[in-house]
């Protein structure tokens, strides 16, 4: 069949199964397959693709009718620069989750690029010590150890097959001898974590538990809900984080933590309760997406 007619065929299919923006996922799974650019895809309709590979473009394309994430059909997702491997034991990682890394690499000497605060970048030292909480797919620990040859990076999850994931990006981008990974609960006050750590990171779950039904289908029926949903309020691991950092953090320690549309104030607060100084960045949306804390 010809790519054009294929397309049509796939748009209209995933339009019936409402699939947001059809034509453009449809481009996108057959851009994939057959490795090529979509612009070459609509600018040779006429190409015939065999018949084994249009098998295979049906097979993806009945999976996306299903609203399984385009990221775990193709295996895949781009975040800042680099392309990280998921599956469905990680949350698929989120453009709004990149202002959390920026700001990070900003707190260790990187150039700005959403704010200024010099309050919030740390001074110079030979080796900076990072802790990412809920690391997922790894794309903050391995973001940042990728943006910064002087970082070590110890990343816990309670997940170890989320682990497992992150050790593959680590390879993948050549960064897994500075990077620790922790299989444990953060919650659990039981464990025990090194300590005098410059930066912590985080994207925790932040999805009120009657909020979880509201999700998307591709969200609510795919993505772990352990990395998603965070009790009645979505505010249980900030609080948590809140009260551990003060003994994990270094004197001059920076935090940084990602939060949901409208917690940033709620997070803010919560944080500064505890004594810290707080910043709310926004994201490109206007929205106030990452809390910056510290108790210098």
């Amino acid at each position: 069949m010809r790519l054009g007619d294929l397309l049509k065929k796939a748009s209209k299919y995933l339009s019936e199964r409402n699939v947001e923006d059809p034509s453009l996922e449809a481009g996108l799974l057959l851009s994939w397959l057959i490795k090529k650019d979509i612009s070459y895809i609509y600018a040779n309709p006429d190409i015939i693709l065999d018949e084994e590979n249009e098998k295979k473009y049906f097979s993806l394309v009945e999976r996306r009718g299903r609203h399984e994430p385009y990221a775990y059909i193709t295996g895949e997702c781009g975040f800042l620069d680099y392309t990280f491997y998921v599956d469905p034991n990680v949350l698929i990682p989120r453009s709004d989750t990149e202002l959390l890394a920026q700001g990070a690499l900003y707190a260790l000497g990187q150039d700005p690029k959403y704010f200024d605060q010099e309050m919030f970048r740390l001074k110079n030292k030979s080796t900076y010590r990072v802790l990412d909480i809920g690391t997922g797919s790894g794309c903050l620990a391995v973001s940042i150890a990728k943006g910064h040859d002087s970082v070590l990076v110890d990343a816990v999850d309670i997940s170890e097959n989320a682990l497992n994931v992150a050790q593959k990006n680590a390879k993948r981008y050549g960064v897994e001898n500075r990077i620790t990974f922790i299989h444990a609960d953060f919650l659990d006050k039981s464990i025990v974590l090194p300590g005098n750590y410059d930066l912590i990171v985080s994207n925790p779950p932040y999805i009120p538990l009657n909020e979880m039904p509201c999700l998307m289908e591709s969200v609510r029926n795919y993505e772990p809900a352990v990395a998603l949903a965070a009790g009645s309020d979505g505010l249980i691991f900030y609080r948590e984080i809140a009260e551990r950092t003060s003994s994990l953090l270094s004197k001059s320690g920076i935090l940084l933590v990602e939060c949901g549309y409208n917690q940033g104030q709620k997070v803010s607060e919560i944080f500064s309760d505890r004594g810290f100084s707080t910043l709310l960045l926004k994201d490109l949306s206007g929205i106030n997406r990452v809390v910056a804390a510290t108790t210098k």
